[in-house]
Protein backbone atom coordinates (compact mmCIF):
# COMPACT_ATOMS: atom_id res chain seq x y z
CA UNK A 1 0.00 0.00 0.00
CA UNK A 2 1.26 3.71 -0.53
CA UNK A 3 1.98 4.98 2.71
CA UNK A 4 0.58 8.68 2.85
CA UNK A 5 -3.06 7.11 3.43
CA UNK A 6 -6.01 8.37 5.26
CA UNK A 7 -5.91 6.01 8.41
CA UNK A 8 -9.64 5.51 8.52
CA UNK A 9 -10.98 2.05 7.01
CA UNK A 10 -14.37 2.10 5.99
CA UNK A 11 -16.75 -0.38 6.23
CA UNK A 12 -19.38 -0.82 3.10
CA UNK A 13 -21.84 0.00 5.22
CA UNK A 14 -20.25 3.41 6.02
CA UNK A 15 -19.03 3.86 2.52
CA UNK A 16 -22.50 3.66 1.05
CA UNK A 17 -23.52 5.90 3.86
CA UNK A 18 -20.58 8.11 2.68
CA UNK A 19 -22.27 8.09 -1.41
CA UNK A 20 -26.08 8.60 -0.34
CA UNK A 21 -24.76 11.94 1.82
CA UNK A 22 -22.70 12.85 -1.44
CA UNK A 23 -25.94 12.10 -4.03
CA UNK A 24 -27.80 14.87 -1.46
CA UNK A 25 -25.59 17.45 -3.10
CA UNK A 26 -24.60 16.22 -6.39
CA UNK A 27 -25.50 14.24 -8.88
CA UNK A 28 -24.50 10.79 -8.74
CA UNK A 29 -23.98 10.39 -11.95
CA UNK A 30 -21.56 13.17 -11.94
CA UNK A 31 -19.95 10.92 -8.72
CA UNK A 32 -19.47 7.61 -11.39
CA UNK A 33 -17.55 9.90 -14.17
CA UNK A 34 -15.13 11.41 -11.62
CA UNK A 35 -14.54 8.27 -10.25
CA UNK A 36 -14.28 6.79 -13.59
CA UNK A 37 -11.98 9.72 -14.59
CA UNK A 38 -9.47 9.48 -11.85
CA UNK A 39 -9.19 5.49 -12.93
CA UNK A 40 -8.54 6.36 -16.43
CA UNK A 41 -6.03 9.11 -15.09
CA UNK A 42 -3.79 6.55 -13.27
CA UNK A 43 -4.46 3.92 -15.43
CA UNK A 44 -2.74 6.09 -18.72
CA UNK A 45 0.23 7.30 -16.86
CA UNK A 46 1.45 4.27 -16.48
CA UNK A 47 -0.25 1.42 -18.91
CA UNK A 48 -0.01 3.61 -22.62
CA UNK A 49 -0.37 1.73 -25.69
CA UNK A 50 -1.67 -2.04 -24.43
CA UNK A 51 -4.50 -4.15 -25.40
CA UNK A 52 -6.86 -3.39 -22.95
CA UNK A 53 -10.11 -5.21 -21.88
CA UNK A 54 -12.57 -3.67 -19.06
CA UNK A 55 -15.14 -6.47 -17.92
CA UNK A 56 -18.16 -4.86 -16.44
CA UNK A 57 -20.86 -6.33 -14.23
CA UNK A 58 -24.68 -5.28 -14.34
CA UNK A 59 -24.47 -2.61 -11.73
CA UNK A 60 -22.75 0.54 -11.08
CA UNK A 61 -19.36 -1.03 -10.71
CA UNK A 62 -19.82 -1.89 -13.65
CA UNK A 63 -20.64 1.54 -14.54
CA UNK A 64 -17.44 2.84 -13.75
CA UNK A 65 -15.93 0.32 -16.37
CA UNK A 66 -18.07 1.55 -19.20
CA UNK A 67 -17.03 5.18 -18.89
CA UNK A 68 -13.20 3.72 -18.16
CA UNK A 69 -13.66 2.40 -21.84
CA UNK A 70 -15.49 5.18 -22.87
CA UNK A 71 -12.19 7.61 -21.53
CA UNK A 72 -10.19 5.18 -23.22
CA UNK A 73 -11.20 4.68 -26.37
CA UNK A 74 -11.67 8.71 -26.72
CA UNK A 75 -7.91 9.08 -26.38
CA UNK A 76 -7.56 5.77 -29.06
CA UNK A 77 -6.53 3.31 -26.97
CA UNK A 78 -7.07 -0.34 -28.04
CA UNK A 79 -9.85 -1.16 -25.43
CA UNK A 80 -12.80 -3.73 -25.68
CA UNK A 81 -15.38 -4.17 -23.09
CA UNK A 82 -16.89 -7.22 -21.96
CA UNK A 83 -19.86 -7.72 -20.02
CA UNK A 84 -20.29 -11.50 -18.61
CA UNK A 85 -23.94 -10.67 -16.89
CA UNK A 86 -25.10 -8.52 -19.22
CA UNK A 87 -24.81 -4.39 -19.22
CA UNK A 88 -25.90 -1.14 -17.57
CA UNK A 89 -28.49 -2.77 -15.35
CA UNK A 90 -28.54 0.43 -12.91
CA UNK A 91 -29.32 3.92 -13.67
CA UNK A 92 -26.19 6.17 -13.67
CA UNK A 93 -24.37 2.84 -15.53
CA UNK A 94 -27.38 3.25 -18.40
CA UNK A 95 -26.23 6.75 -18.58
CA UNK A 96 -22.52 5.50 -19.01
CA UNK A 97 -23.98 2.78 -21.66
CA UNK A 98 -25.38 6.29 -23.77
CA UNK A 99 -22.14 7.94 -23.68
CA UNK A 100 -20.14 5.26 -25.22
CA UNK A 101 -19.34 6.25 -28.70
CA UNK A 102 -18.74 2.77 -30.35
CA UNK A 103 -20.81 -0.38 -29.52
CA UNK A 104 -18.18 -2.19 -31.82
CA UNK A 105 -16.24 -2.11 -28.40
CA UNK A 106 -18.90 -4.39 -26.54
CA UNK A 107 -17.33 -7.70 -26.87
CA UNK A 108 -19.82 -11.47 -27.19
CA UNK A 109 -17.01 -13.08 -26.32
CA UNK A 110 -12.94 -12.59 -25.61
CA UNK A 111 -9.96 -14.85 -25.35
CA UNK A 112 -8.18 -13.60 -22.27
CA UNK A 113 -5.04 -13.95 -23.49
CA UNK A 114 -5.15 -11.66 -25.97
CA UNK A 115 -4.69 -8.53 -23.88
CA UNK A 116 -1.97 -6.56 -21.77
CA UNK A 117 -4.33 -5.53 -19.21
CA UNK A 118 -7.73 -6.53 -18.04
CA UNK A 119 -10.07 -4.17 -15.77
CA UNK A 120 -12.01 -5.41 -13.40
CA UNK A 121 -15.17 -3.73 -12.76
CA UNK A 122 -17.77 -6.76 -11.82
CA UNK A 123 -18.54 -6.14 -8.36
CA UNK A 124 -16.38 -3.54 -6.07
CA UNK A 125 -17.68 -2.92 -3.10
CA UNK A 126 -21.09 -4.38 -3.48
CA UNK A 127 -20.64 -8.29 -3.30
CA UNK A 128 -22.69 -9.44 -1.10
CA UNK A 129 -24.14 -13.34 -2.22
CA UNK A 130 -22.03 -16.52 -3.31
CA UNK A 131 -20.52 -16.23 -6.66
CA UNK A 132 -22.52 -18.06 -9.56
CA UNK A 133 -20.53 -20.99 -11.78
CA UNK A 134 -19.89 -19.61 -14.91
CA UNK A 135 -18.45 -16.46 -13.25
CA UNK A 136 -15.91 -18.57 -11.51
CA UNK A 137 -14.51 -20.18 -14.56
CA UNK A 138 -14.14 -16.54 -15.81
CA UNK A 139 -12.47 -15.38 -12.75
CA UNK A 140 -10.21 -18.24 -12.94
CA UNK A 141 -9.64 -17.48 -16.44
CA UNK A 142 -8.66 -14.04 -15.78
CA UNK A 143 -6.51 -15.56 -13.13
CA UNK A 144 -4.55 -17.84 -15.53
CA UNK A 145 -4.16 -15.24 -18.16
CA UNK A 146 -0.63 -13.26 -18.86
CA UNK A 147 -2.42 -9.72 -18.11
CA UNK A 148 -1.79 -7.20 -15.48
CA UNK A 149 -5.40 -7.14 -13.94
CA UNK A 150 -6.02 -3.60 -12.10
CA UNK A 151 -9.56 -3.92 -9.67
CA UNK A 152 -11.48 -1.35 -9.78
CA UNK A 153 -12.57 -0.68 -5.51
CA UNK A 154 -12.82 -3.81 -4.77
CA UNK A 155 -11.01 -7.16 -6.45
CA UNK A 156 -14.14 -9.17 -7.45
CA UNK A 157 -14.98 -11.69 -4.95
CA UNK A 158 -13.96 -10.46 -2.09
CA UNK A 159 -16.04 -9.39 0.34
CA UNK A 160 -15.49 -6.03 1.52
CA UNK A 161 -16.00 -6.24 5.34
CA UNK A 162 -14.09 -9.35 5.84
CA UNK A 163 -11.52 -10.14 2.82
CA UNK A 164 -13.38 -13.49 2.52
CA UNK A 165 -13.19 -15.11 -0.46
CA UNK A 166 -16.28 -17.53 -1.86
CA UNK A 167 -14.84 -20.23 -3.65
CA UNK A 168 -12.63 -17.86 -6.16
CA UNK A 169 -11.74 -14.22 -6.86
CA UNK A 170 -9.99 -12.06 -9.23
CA UNK A 171 -6.47 -11.45 -8.35
CA UNK A 172 -5.40 -8.17 -8.75
CA UNK A 173 -1.56 -6.66 -9.22
CA UNK A 174 -2.98 -3.79 -8.65
CA UNK A 175 -6.70 -2.27 -6.67
CA UNK A 176 -8.37 1.33 -7.34
CA UNK A 177 -10.11 1.92 -4.38
CA UNK A 178 -12.20 5.45 -3.81
CA UNK A 179 -12.30 7.81 -0.79
CA UNK A 180 -11.08 5.24 2.05
CA UNK A 181 -9.60 1.75 2.28
CA UNK A 182 -11.97 -1.14 3.23
CA UNK A 183 -10.69 -4.20 5.74
CA UNK A 184 -10.66 -6.39 2.56
CA UNK A 185 -8.30 -4.69 1.08
CA UNK A 186 -6.16 -5.41 4.54
CA UNK A 187 -7.31 -8.93 5.54
CA UNK A 188 -6.55 -12.25 5.09
CA UNK A 189 -7.41 -13.68 1.76
CA UNK A 190 -8.10 -10.65 0.70
CA UNK A 191 -5.18 -8.84 0.95
CA UNK A 192 -3.32 -10.95 -0.95
CA UNK A 193 -5.65 -10.84 -3.57
CA UNK A 194 -5.84 -6.80 -3.84
CA UNK A 195 -2.11 -6.50 -4.96
CA UNK A 196 -0.92 -2.50 -4.54
CA UNK A 197 -3.59 -0.57 -3.25
CA UNK A 198 -3.66 2.73 -4.33
CA UNK A 199 -6.47 5.02 -2.97
CA UNK A 200 -8.38 7.70 -5.06
CA UNK A 201 -9.72 10.67 -3.56
CA UNK A 202 -13.85 11.39 -5.61
CA UNK A 203 -14.74 13.94 -3.14
CA UNK A 204 -17.16 11.50 -1.45
CA UNK A 205 -18.36 13.41 2.03
CA UNK A 206 -16.46 12.77 4.81
CA UNK A 207 -17.76 10.30 7.20
CA UNK A 208 -14.24 9.85 9.26
CA UNK A 209 -15.70 10.49 12.71
CA UNK A 210 -18.00 7.43 12.14
CA UNK A 211 -15.72 4.71 11.63
CA UNK A 212 -14.48 2.32 14.97
CA UNK A 213 -11.49 0.63 11.98
CA UNK A 214 -8.43 2.11 11.45
CA UNK A 215 -4.83 1.55 9.98
CA UNK A 216 -2.63 0.93 12.50
CA UNK A 217 -0.54 3.48 12.20
CA UNK A 218 2.28 3.96 15.18
CA UNK A 219 2.12 6.65 17.73
CA UNK A 220 4.55 9.00 18.69
CA UNK A 221 7.80 7.70 20.42
CA UNK A 222 8.53 9.32 23.80
CA UNK A 223 11.59 11.95 23.57
CA UNK A 224 14.05 10.22 26.47
CA UNK A 225 15.64 13.31 28.41
CA UNK A 226 19.03 14.24 29.76
CA UNK A 227 17.52 13.86 32.86
CA UNK A 228 16.36 10.51 32.61
CA UNK A 229 18.07 7.13 34.02
CA UNK A 230 17.59 3.59 34.20
CA UNK A 231 14.86 3.74 37.03
CA UNK A 232 13.02 6.49 35.42
CA UNK A 233 12.64 4.87 32.19
CA UNK A 234 11.02 2.33 33.63
CA UNK A 235 11.26 -1.53 34.99
CA UNK A 236 9.75 -4.69 32.18
CA UNK A 237 9.30 -7.70 34.48
CA UNK A 238 8.72 -11.46 32.98
CA UNK A 239 7.86 -14.44 34.85
CA UNK A 240 10.52 -17.20 33.51
CA UNK A 241 9.23 -20.74 32.72
CA UNK A 242 10.29 -22.95 35.30
CA UNK A 243 11.69 -25.88 32.14
CA UNK A 244 14.37 -23.78 31.18
CA UNK A 245 15.81 -25.77 27.73
CA UNK A 246 15.39 -24.67 24.25
CA UNK A 247 12.14 -22.96 23.38
CA UNK A 248 10.83 -21.91 26.86
CA UNK A 249 14.41 -20.22 27.91
CA UNK A 250 14.45 -18.83 24.18
CA UNK A 251 11.02 -16.95 25.18
CA UNK A 252 11.56 -15.13 28.65
CA UNK A 253 15.03 -14.40 27.26
CA UNK A 254 13.44 -12.93 23.76
CA UNK A 255 10.90 -11.36 25.76
CA UNK A 256 13.15 -9.42 28.10
CA UNK A 257 15.91 -8.64 26.18
CA UNK A 258 13.11 -7.36 23.45
CA UNK A 259 11.91 -5.31 26.21
CA UNK A 260 15.07 -3.61 26.89
CA UNK A 261 15.46 -2.55 23.16
CA UNK A 262 12.17 -0.92 22.88
CA UNK A 263 13.64 1.69 25.61
CA UNK A 264 12.73 0.39 29.44
CA UNK A 265 15.51 0.90 31.63
CA UNK A 266 15.30 -2.38 33.34
CA UNK A 267 14.33 -5.94 32.91
CA UNK A 268 14.11 -8.10 35.34
CA UNK A 269 13.29 -12.39 35.27
CA UNK A 270 11.66 -13.85 37.88
CA UNK A 271 13.17 -17.13 38.57
CA UNK A 272 12.81 -20.36 40.76
CA UNK A 273 16.13 -20.71 42.73
CA UNK A 274 16.26 -24.13 41.55
CA UNK A 275 16.83 -23.10 37.46
CA UNK A 276 19.16 -20.24 38.45
CA UNK A 277 22.19 -22.12 36.74
CA UNK A 278 19.98 -22.85 33.77
CA UNK A 279 20.13 -19.00 33.37
CA UNK A 280 22.90 -17.72 34.56
CA UNK A 281 24.79 -18.23 31.16
CA UNK A 282 22.68 -16.74 28.91
CA UNK A 283 21.80 -13.68 31.15
CA UNK A 284 23.37 -10.33 30.39
CA UNK A 285 21.35 -6.96 30.76
CA UNK A 286 18.75 -8.77 32.48
CA UNK A 287 18.40 -8.99 36.74
CA UNK A 288 17.57 -11.77 38.15
CA UNK A 289 14.69 -11.98 40.41
CA UNK A 290 14.70 -15.31 42.42
CA UNK A 291 12.16 -16.91 44.61
CA UNK A 292 12.11 -20.03 46.88
CA UNK A 293 8.53 -20.97 45.72
CA UNK A 294 5.09 -19.97 44.74
CA UNK A 295 4.38 -18.25 47.59
CA UNK A 296 7.33 -16.56 47.68
CA UNK A 297 7.29 -15.05 44.50
CA UNK A 298 3.21 -14.17 45.56
CA UNK A 299 4.80 -11.93 48.37
CA UNK A 300 7.49 -10.50 46.09
CA UNK A 301 5.19 -9.31 43.45
CA UNK A 302 2.94 -7.91 46.38
CA UNK A 303 5.64 -5.81 47.78
CA UNK A 304 7.22 -4.79 44.52
CA UNK A 305 5.77 -1.78 42.50
CA UNK A 306 5.09 -3.25 38.79
CA UNK A 307 4.37 -1.01 35.81
CA UNK A 308 4.69 -4.07 33.80
CA UNK A 309 4.77 -7.92 33.85
CA UNK A 310 4.56 -10.47 30.91
CA UNK A 311 3.08 -13.93 31.47
CA UNK A 312 2.68 -17.00 29.86
CA UNK A 313 6.05 -17.09 27.24
CA UNK A 314 7.98 -20.63 27.42
CA UNK A 315 5.21 -21.65 30.95
CA UNK A 316 4.20 -25.35 31.24
CA UNK A 317 0.25 -26.05 31.60
CA UNK A 318 -0.39 -26.99 35.11
CA UNK A 319 -2.29 -26.44 38.67
CA UNK A 320 0.96 -24.12 39.61
CA UNK A 321 0.62 -22.03 37.18
CA UNK A 322 -3.14 -21.60 37.19
CA UNK A 323 -3.13 -20.65 40.16
CA UNK A 324 0.05 -17.66 39.37
CA UNK A 325 -2.16 -16.48 36.53
CA UNK A 326 -5.24 -16.01 38.81
CA UNK A 327 -3.03 -14.39 41.36
CA UNK A 328 -1.75 -12.00 38.89
CA UNK A 329 -5.00 -11.49 37.85
CA UNK A 330 -6.13 -9.61 40.87
CA UNK A 331 -2.90 -7.74 41.10
CA UNK A 332 -3.41 -3.81 39.98
CA UNK A 333 -0.52 -4.66 37.56
CA UNK A 334 -0.46 -3.86 33.68
CA UNK A 335 0.16 -7.72 31.49
CA UNK A 336 0.90 -8.80 28.68
CA UNK A 337 -0.46 -12.67 28.35
CA UNK A 338 0.53 -14.47 25.91
CA UNK A 339 1.22 -17.96 24.42
CA UNK A 340 0.36 -20.63 27.16
CA UNK A 341 -1.69 -18.39 29.13
CA UNK A 342 -4.25 -18.78 26.74
CA UNK A 343 -3.66 -23.03 27.56
CA UNK A 344 -4.09 -21.96 31.31
CA UNK A 345 -7.67 -19.61 30.80
CA UNK A 346 -9.62 -22.49 28.77
CA UNK A 347 -8.78 -24.89 31.85
CA UNK A 348 -11.28 -22.73 33.81
CA UNK A 349 -12.26 -20.58 31.42
CA UNK A 350 -15.50 -18.84 33.42
CA UNK A 351 -13.71 -17.76 36.21
CA UNK A 352 -11.18 -16.55 33.77
CA UNK A 353 -12.98 -14.16 31.92
CA UNK A 354 -14.79 -13.58 35.06
CA UNK A 355 -11.75 -12.27 36.22
CA UNK A 356 -10.55 -10.42 33.22
CA UNK A 357 -13.67 -8.43 33.17
CA UNK A 358 -12.76 -7.08 36.65
CA UNK A 359 -9.69 -5.79 36.29
CA UNK A 360 -8.88 -1.93 36.46
CA UNK A 361 -5.64 -1.44 34.75
CA UNK A 362 -3.97 -2.82 31.31
CA UNK A 363 -4.55 -5.66 30.14
CA UNK A 364 -3.02 -7.63 26.44
CA UNK A 365 -3.53 -10.74 25.28
CA UNK A 366 -1.58 -11.32 21.96
CA UNK A 367 -2.79 -14.74 20.39
CA UNK A 368 -2.77 -16.10 16.98
CA UNK A 369 -5.58 -17.79 16.00
CA UNK A 370 -5.31 -20.99 17.41
CA UNK A 371 -5.00 -19.73 20.59
CA UNK A 372 -7.71 -17.31 19.89
CA UNK A 373 -9.59 -19.88 18.77
CA UNK A 374 -9.64 -21.95 22.30
CA UNK A 375 -11.39 -19.53 24.36
CA UNK A 376 -13.30 -16.79 21.74
CA UNK A 377 -15.61 -17.54 18.61
CA UNK A 378 -14.10 -17.27 15.50
CA UNK A 379 -16.79 -16.77 12.53
CA UNK A 380 -14.18 -15.83 9.87
CA UNK A 381 -14.80 -12.06 10.54
CA UNK A 382 -11.92 -11.17 12.09
CA UNK A 383 -12.27 -7.13 13.17
CA UNK A 384 -15.64 -8.47 14.68
CA UNK A 385 -14.57 -11.50 16.45
CA UNK A 386 -11.91 -9.42 18.13
CA UNK A 387 -13.67 -6.91 19.11
CA UNK A 388 -15.93 -9.17 20.74
CA UNK A 389 -13.16 -11.21 22.67
CA UNK A 390 -11.84 -7.39 23.37
CA UNK A 391 -14.93 -6.80 25.11
CA UNK A 392 -15.69 -10.17 26.51
CA UNK A 393 -12.43 -10.06 28.46
CA UNK A 394 -12.37 -6.49 28.93
CA UNK A 395 -8.42 -6.37 27.33
CA UNK A 396 -7.01 -5.09 24.46
CA UNK A 397 -6.30 -7.86 22.09
CA UNK A 398 -3.61 -8.34 19.22
CA UNK A 399 -5.09 -11.05 17.26
CA UNK A 400 -1.74 -11.83 15.51
CA UNK A 401 -1.32 -12.74 12.21
CA UNK A 402 0.06 -11.28 8.08
CA UNK A 403 -3.62 -9.63 8.84
CA UNK A 404 -2.68 -8.34 12.57
CA UNK A 405 -6.34 -6.91 13.93
CA UNK A 406 -5.96 -5.11 17.55
CA UNK A 407 -9.14 -4.67 19.17
CA UNK A 408 -10.05 -2.45 22.12
CA UNK A 409 -12.73 -3.55 24.96
CA UNK A 410 -14.62 0.32 23.81
CA UNK A 411 -14.80 -0.68 20.22
CA UNK A 412 -11.91 0.63 18.02
CA UNK A 413 -9.94 -1.69 15.51
CA UNK A 414 -6.62 -0.96 14.54
CA UNK A 415 -5.38 -3.18 11.23
CA UNK A 416 -1.70 -3.88 10.73
CA UNK A 417 -1.48 -3.70 6.68
CA UNK A 418 2.55 -4.07 6.76
CA UNK A 419 3.52 -7.40 7.38
CA UNK A 420 6.03 -10.03 6.94
CA UNK A 421 5.42 -13.46 6.33
CA UNK A 422 9.08 -14.59 7.39
CA UNK A 423 7.85 -13.25 11.60
CA UNK A 424 6.50 -16.75 11.65
CA UNK A 425 9.29 -18.24 13.00
CA UNK A 426 10.52 -19.65 16.45
CA UNK A 427 10.10 -17.04 19.46
CA UNK A 428 8.75 -14.17 17.21
CA UNK A 429 5.74 -13.48 19.34
CA UNK A 430 8.05 -13.49 22.76
CA UNK A 431 9.84 -10.54 21.08
CA UNK A 432 6.17 -9.00 20.65
CA UNK A 433 5.63 -9.68 23.75
CA UNK A 434 8.49 -7.95 24.73
CA UNK A 435 7.96 -4.76 22.81
CA UNK A 436 4.84 -4.68 24.63
CA UNK A 437 5.71 -5.54 27.79
CA UNK A 438 9.03 -2.62 27.41
CA UNK A 439 6.78 0.33 26.16
CA UNK A 440 3.99 -0.50 29.23
CA UNK A 441 7.07 -0.16 31.03
CA UNK A 442 7.82 3.61 29.64
CA UNK A 443 4.12 4.60 30.73
CA UNK A 444 2.48 4.26 27.01
CA UNK A 445 -1.25 4.07 27.18
CA UNK A 446 -2.25 0.32 26.06
CA UNK A 447 -3.56 0.59 23.03
CA UNK A 448 -0.50 2.87 21.90
CA UNK A 449 2.09 0.40 23.33
CA UNK A 450 0.27 -2.51 21.57
CA UNK A 451 -0.07 -0.59 18.21
CA UNK A 452 3.76 0.71 18.65
CA UNK A 453 5.02 -2.83 19.42
CA UNK A 454 3.19 -3.92 16.65
CA UNK A 455 4.62 -1.49 14.09
CA UNK A 456 7.93 -1.81 15.32
CA UNK A 457 7.76 -6.05 15.24
CA UNK A 458 6.49 -5.73 11.68
CA UNK A 459 9.11 -3.26 10.57
CA UNK A 460 11.82 -5.51 11.60
CA UNK A 461 10.00 -8.32 10.04
CA UNK A 462 10.31 -6.50 6.53
CA UNK A 463 13.73 -4.81 6.78
CA UNK A 464 15.24 -8.04 7.48
CA UNK A 465 12.89 -10.48 5.19
CA UNK A 466 14.05 -14.24 4.38
CA UNK A 467 16.08 -16.42 7.15
CA UNK A 468 15.61 -13.94 10.15
CA UNK A 469 15.33 -15.90 13.49
CA UNK A 470 13.80 -14.00 16.80
CA UNK A 471 17.16 -12.83 17.96
CA UNK A 472 17.70 -11.33 14.81
CA UNK A 473 14.67 -9.06 15.04
CA UNK A 474 15.91 -7.97 18.70
CA UNK A 475 18.87 -6.62 17.14
CA UNK A 476 16.58 -4.56 14.66
CA UNK A 477 14.65 -2.97 17.13
CA UNK A 478 16.73 0.00 17.44
CA UNK A 479 17.16 0.64 14.00
CA UNK A 480 13.63 0.38 13.52
CA UNK A 481 13.28 3.27 16.50
CA UNK A 482 15.67 5.10 14.88
CA UNK A 483 13.68 5.35 11.77
CA UNK A 484 10.58 6.34 13.39
CA UNK A 485 12.47 9.03 15.71
CA UNK A 486 13.51 10.86 12.51
CA UNK A 487 10.72 11.06 11.03
CA UNK A 488 8.47 12.33 14.27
Amino acid sequence: ITMNLNPCVYSQRLMQKAEMETFKKKDSFRVMQKAAETCFNFITKDFTNKKILVICGPGNNGGDGILIAKYLYDKQKNVSLYAPLGIAKTEDSQKALALLNSSTLIKQNVNFEDYDIIIDSVFGVGLNRPVAEELQSLFRNVNNSPARVIAIDMPSGVRTDTGQVDQVAIKADITLTFHRLKPGHLLLPGKEYAGTIELLDIQLENLDSETRIFLNTPPSIKKINNTDHKYSRGTSYIIAGTQLIGASKLAALAASQSALRSGAGLSKLFIAKENKEAFKPHILEEMMVLYEDQQELFEIIQKTKIMSLIFGCGIDINQSNIKLLKFILDQPINLVLDASVFSLIKQDESSFLNALSKREVITILTPHKGEFERIFKNTNDKIHDCLNAAKKANAIILYKGSDTVIGTPSGEAYLSHLSSPHLATAGSGDVLAGLIGGLLAQEYEGVEAAKLACHIHSQCGIRLGEGLIASDLIMEIPNVLKNLYAVQ
